[in-house]
């Protein structure tokens, strides 16, 4: 699977959860690094926007959608290999 749009990948996100338990991700999360883990966490399950976790973190855009956008892709490498 590609993950070329923010659509594709929160169309990943939902498939997990949908094939995953909660304590399944929150396992998989557990093996990011912890901004990574942190991004993904406040994006996809506290509902907050990419430009919301910016300020948040009070760091720039291209270090949120790069921890967003390597999480994603680390998160389904996880559970692909675990097929």
């Amino acid at each position: 699977m590609k993950f070329n749009s923010n659509k594709e990948r929160r169309a990943y996100w939902h498939q997990m959860n949908e094939e995953q338990t909660k304590e399944e991700i929150d396992a998989a999360l557990t093996t990011l690094k912890e901004d990574t883990a942190r991004v993904i966490t406040l994006h996809y399950r506290d509902g907050f926007s990419l430009p919301e976790i910016i300020t948040i973190m009070e760091k720039s855009g291209t270090i949120i959608r790069n921890h967003h956008n390597r999480g994603i892709f680390q998160l389904h490498r996880y559970f692909k290999g675990q097929e």
